[in-house]
């Protein structure tokens, strides 16, 4: 039915719950922290903690774009504080002021690197990605078996865990979207003005491949992502069910 708009698709069906749960999660981590804690602080220090590995990836995949664009960077900071807004920032790093082309990059590259790793945790070293194909051909008993093995894998809950930390620090946050509309403008712009002029009516095969490849590939990373979220959402709401019970108290999102 979509035919070469597969990966496109399939990506934005997965980016918007994604965006959702990273919500969801954000407030619920912080409110079992304040059922826990009763305190402000400590509950953002415990969402800190919990995505730390992610939010070192995060700020270091800044770094190193700003770095090979030839952009001046400085200092590195790793802990919570509040914004403006009501808004919480996790970490930061200084990077100097350039055209809108390379912010852009610099912004993006955390969900690019979050991508790449995922991808790396899930297919290489979980196998994931034979799980969710003998789900998708409605083989429900090799599911459930294959399911239980990866269980039992050494180590295997550490490593969804870093999916989890690493997928929800690596979306973009609103200062790394703001060179996006600019550079969107232009591109847009441009290639409107290529095609009417008659230079480029059709888009080379190399290019088509690659990109479908790569939405392909970060489709995959954001339904994997999406899995593993469910999975933790679950276990968060539990854990809150719980302590809210045994504290006598609630938390009002």
């Amino acid at each position: 039915m979509f035919g070469n708009w597969t990966p496109l698709v399939w990506l934005v069906a997965t980016l918007i719950p994604l965006f959702f749960m990273k919500r969801w999660i954000n407030r619920h981590v912080q409110g079992l922290g304040m059922l826990l804690t009763g305190d402000n602080e400590a509950a953002m220090f415990l969402y800190f903690v919990l995505l730390l590995p992610g939010i070192l990836i995060h700020e270091l995949s800044h770094w190193l774009a700003a770095t090979l664009l030839g952009v001046r960077t400085g200092k590195i900071t790793l802990w919570p504080s509040k914004r403006r807004g009501n808004q919480m920032r996790l970490g930061s790093v200084r990077i100097a002021r350039t055209d809108p082309f390379r912010s852009s990059l610099i912004g993006v590259a955390p969900l690019i690197s979050g991508s790449i790793a995922i991808l790396i945790i899930g297919q290489l070293i979980l196998g994931l990605g034979d799980l969710g194909e003998v789900l998708l051909n409605g083989e429900w008993e090799p599911f459930w078996e294959s399911l239980v093995s990866h269980l039992r894998a050494p180590d295997f809950w550490l490593w969804l865990y870093l999916i989890f930390a690493v997928s929800n620090a690596m979306l973009p946050s609103e200062t790394d979207r703001e060179p996006w509309r600019p550079v969107l403008l232009f591109v847009c712009l441009a290639a409107l003005f290529f095609y009417l002029t008659g230079w480029v009516r059709q888009v080379p095969e190399v290019v088509t491949t690659a990109s479908l490849a790569g939405l392909s590939y970060l489709a995959y990373a954001f339904s994997l992502t999406v899995l593993v979220d469910a999975i933790f959402i679950a276990v968060i709401a539990i854990l809150e069910a719980l302590v809210s019970r045994l504290a006598g108290k609630r938390v009002d999102y």
